[in-house]
């Protein structure tokens, strides 16, 4: 008898801590399916047929933005991280557990880029900053900055970003 109400309660603490971790392991990282995504366009408006097309997972709530793409170890060649800020500000960026190196884009509330950093060496905890009007970032793989030749002439096309990001779940 003393043995069956032992295996009754290991059991049933067995069960209940399963339940407890599965939980809070759910709960703890949001879905990246159910993030907002969008098809980004950046062009050369100077010349107008120069682009550049991403498929960004938008990240607009503080702790998105504070995860961005750390601990990835890839990111698909046009894919994205666009961080939307709720009005123009100063924010600072590291590579701090992030394990892809990124091209780190800069842009103000009308998706002028302001500021371009290429191949930003991955692990770094050097802060990077582009001044207070930023509106938007977009963190793209290193490399197509220089392959695209996007410069500050080109813009991100923000005409349809608002309706356009919605989740995909």
């Amino acid at each position: 008898m003393n043995s069956y109400f032992f295996i009754k309660h290991f059991v049933f603490w067995v069960f209940f801590i399963v339940l407890i971790s599965e939980n809070v392991s759910a709960s703890s990282f949001k879905d990246e399916s159910c993030s907002p995504h969008t098809q980004l366009i950046i062009e050369n408006k100077s010349e107008g047929k120069d682009r550049l097309i991403i498929e960004a997972v938008v990240a607009d709530e503080p702790g998105e933005r504070a995860v961005g793409l750390m601990n990835r170890t890839e990111l698909s060649k046009n894919a994205g991280m666009l961080f939307v800020y709720d009005k123009p500000s100063a924010p600072k960026f590291w590579m701090k557990n992030t394990l892809i190196p990124l091209d780190i884009i800069f842009l103000d509330k009308s998706g002028k880029i302001i500021k371009i950093f290429e191949q930003v060496p991955r692990l770094s905890e050097n802060k990077i900053t582009a001044g207070n009007n930023v509106s938007f970032v977009l963190e793209i793989n290193a490399g197509l900055i220089e392959q695209f030749e996007v410069d500050p002439k080109w813009k991100l096309d923000l005409t349809d970003f608002f309706e356009a990001s919605k989740p995909f779940c």
